[in-house]
């Protein structure tokens, strides 16, 4: 018995030195590294029997990649599928695309289980690193095999801000309500399946782009043909654009092909070719019930605008474009047959639902002017008429989700959820049945920030210039000693509101690059998000003179609690945000410096500016801009030239005299909300006076500064500089 215990003393020993108990594992302040490791969930799909998901997982921003496409945290060219079992929660990596620079997104179910229909850029024969277009691809569950069906290349709806080449595919054999989504919100599949083995597709004339690729790379394809044809000398490299009677025909090269594609085959049968139109509104093509034909609403252009007349509702694209109505056979080469409508329905809005005859409804007016969209019901045989009665109301399902989770998939006729959680320890999949009100989770990403030291974020109470109980985030940096005094950089958005920490969104850990605030506590700062009220836009309508009744009293509360020190205080923000700073510092010399991202200055030229990505559209690169429909955050209504004096009155440019802050201005040269006039304008007049300011102008960079790690890396140490330089280095009051 002895001997024994003696055996299992030993055995303890030995045990105790292979494996040594676990400790806590050190934690370190969030990096910048962190956030651009970080991998999401781009769409996660179930199969039709419930037994498969198909997740689609983007890849960490790393070396290697091909980036510029889309801002680096919505780019889908940088995502890999994943294959789920939701038996036994066996996972695998169908695809591993990061050694060709290759994405894989959009998946969709074939309605036998077998297959998955997905685009990707993956390259074959020849196509250079990270492929030249978006083709669509099939993988066949049974034999594991990807198949590329053809070269040719397929629409695609660009994400985030100026949605290029929308699109609305409804119905065919996989019933559901919404259209066929690559994402759940921004965008939509060019694609449907028609039964077991055929695919509807909306692809592209020979020689295009897909939206995807093209957003950002038309500018430069492009600028190349311009310098080609100077070189030349026997092209002139005019672009030109008309209004009223000089406005210029449409490009004829602007249509889809619609195609159908047997998965088995490979081969590819054409039914017809629609017109799109690229900026704005979308192609919808829904399949009828008994899937012998289709229902298409294409858009042809932008509406004129006219002297005294305002189009309504238009942060609506749907009412600001000219659209038709017709009915397209789903057989070889087909014609539309256009709907002749009725001088009541002159104008299409949306397409609605088929009715039991066989026709379509939809919305429309008579006029583009018209602020009322009426219910119709087009025929199969060209017709339209006003129905009786009104329309039946859309069957909604509410699912509530909590503060941080992600709807990602609701299949109620197999009592199943799909959706994700972020936290901050990671990202989790879950799966949820309410028969049984249990939850699995099916796959964990992101667990490195479990080793972030996130510090404390703080919700603080207070009230604007004005008396309005408000409240504010503070985010506190990691090792934060209460009753020492922090250097506090403030984030600002006129508009935004704090409501609570559990749904704050400038606050969310998994925020991308720049804009994840934490990376600023990290470095020793207080975040200040205060909320920031500016009235009713209609009524008080000078959000300039409101935009610090918020920020302000904030500043004061945290210095109240001893947090701040009020002697180094700092501004920041993008966007509106970036306005905001503008607005601020002409206003107040409180602040020791400020950075203003992707900022407007001058709002009367922003009203009419050119979207600086709109190189490359014949006829209708003015049309590009939808900015003039923005200008209601600043209280603007009617036109520049019926308000001149009201849009000074709102643009910071007009009392840039009164800046005596340090100003770093960051612009890129792609940004479609504001052109790089915005900075440089703003820059030149601190410029002309002698005041300190810096302005950073980068290349290929879109509205939100976020194309390339190297672009965020530059951007976030030139900010974290120059705050260290006027806020951080600044000498406080004893």
């Amino acid at each position: 018995m002895r001997a024994g215990r003696r055996w299992l003393a030993a055995l303890a020993g030995f045990l105790a030195f292979a494996f040594p108990p676990a400790t806590a594992q050190p934690r370190h302040p969030l990096t910048l590294d962190d956030v651009l490791d970080v991998q999401r969930i781009d769409q996660a799909v179930l199969s039709p029997d419930g037994n498969w998901i198909a997740a689609i997982v983007q890849r960490p921003a790393r070396a290697g990649e091909v980036y510029g496409r889309l801002p680096y945290e919505t780019d889908p060219t940088r995502s890999d599928l994943w294959l789920i079992d939701t038996r036994t929660g066996a996972r695998r990596a169908i695809t591993n695309g990061a050694a060709q620079a290759a994405g894989y997104w959009c998946a969709s179910w074939s309605p036998d289980n077998r297959h998955l229909a997905l685009l990707s850029t993956q390259p074959a024969r020849g196509e250079p690193h990270g492929g030249d277009n978006v083709r669509l691809h099939v993988w066949d569950r049974a034999t594991g095999a990807m198949t590329r069906m053809g070269d040719t290349p397929v629409m695609s709806q660009t994400r985030y801000g100026g949605a290029l080449d929308k699109l609305d595919l409804r119905g065919g054999a996989i019933k559901r309500a919404r259209a066929h989504a690559c994402q759940l919100e921004e965008d939509n599949a060019p694609f449907l399946w028609l039964d077991a083995h055929r695919l509807l597709v909306a692809t592209l004339p020979p020689g295009q782009v897909s939206g995807v690729l093209d957003q950002y790379g038309r500018p430069y394809a492009e600028a190349a043909r311009t310098a080609a044809r100077l070189r030349a000398g026997t092209e002139p490299t005019v672009m030109a654009m008309g209004s009223g009677a000089a406005r210029l025909p449409r490009d004829d090269a602007s249509h889809a092909i619609l195609r159908i594609v047997d998965v088995t085959t490979r081969r590819a049968q054409t039914i017809g070719t629609v017109p799109t139109y690229p900026f704005r509104s979308a192609l919808t093509l829904s399949v009828s019930p008994d899937g012998k034909r289709l229902a298409v609403m294409a858009t042809l252009g932008a509406l004129q605008p006219e002297a005294g007349k305002t189009l309504p509702n238009n942060t609506d694209d749907n009412w600001t474009v000219e659209r038709r109505l017709g009915f397209l056979d789903l057989a070889p080469n087909s014609a539309v047959r256009w709907v002749m409508a009725s001088p009541r329905a002159r104008h299409p809005v949306q397409m609605l639902d088929w009715t039991e005859d066989g026709g379509i409804a939809y919305t429309a007016r008579s006029s583009p002017f018209e602020e009322k969209a009426l219910r119709f019901i087009a025929s199969p045989n060209g017709g339209a008429y006003a129905p009786e009665g009104p329309a039946p109301a859309p069957v909604e399902r509410n699912i509530a989700m909590p503060p941080h989770g992600t709807l990602l998939d609701d299949r109620p006729d197999l009592d199943t959820v799909l959706w994700s959680e972020t936290s901050r320890a990671g990202l989790v999949l879950h799966l949820s049945r309410a028969s049984t009100n249990t939850t699995r989770d099916l796959l964990v990403l992101d667990t490195h920030l479990a080793a972030v030291d996130w510090g404390e974020t703080r919700l603080i109470d207070y009230a604007s210039t004005r008396g309005e109980p408000l409240k504010a985030a503070a985010i506190l940096p990691p090792g934060y000693r209460a009753g020492q005094r922090y250097p506090v950089l403030v984030w600002v958005y006129g508009g935004y509101m704090v409501r609570d920490l559990d749904h704050d969104f400038m606050t969310d850990v998994f925020m991308p690059g720049i804009y994840n605030l934490h990376l600023y506590a990290a470095r020793g700062y207080v975040v200040l998000v205060p909320s920031m009220p500016l009235g009713n836009r209609r009524e008080d309508a000078n959000s300039y003179t409101r935009i610090g009744d918020g920020v302000m009293p904030a500043i004061d509360r945290l210095a109240a609690l001893g947090i701040a020190d009020p002697d180094r205080v700092g501004v920041f923000g993008q966007s509106f945000g970036g306005y905001s700073v503008l607005a601020l510092l002409t206003q107040s010399d409180r602040f020791k410096a400020g950075v203003a991202m992707a900022g407007l200055s001058d709002i009367a030229s922003l009203y009419g500016e050119m979207d600086p990505g709109a190189a490359g559209y014949p006829g209708i690169a003015h049309e590009k801009s939808d900015n003039w429909a923005e200008l209601d955050t600043t209280g603007r209504t009617a036109p520049p030239w019926q308000d001149p004096a009201g849009y000074a009155a709102v643009s910071p440019l007009s009392h840039v005299d009164r800046v005596t802050t340090p100003l770093l201005l960051v612009h890129g040269d792609l940004d479609m909300r504001g052109a790089p006039s915005q900075a440089e304008r703003f820059f030149y007049a601190l410029y002309a006076q002698g005041k300190t300011a810096k302005l950073l102008r980068y290349g290929g960079e879109s509205h939100s500064l976020t194309q390339s790690p190297a672009n965020i890396r530059s951007i976030f140490a030139e900010t974290n500089a120059w705050f260290d330089a006027y806020v951080r280095l600044r000498q406080s009051r004893p």
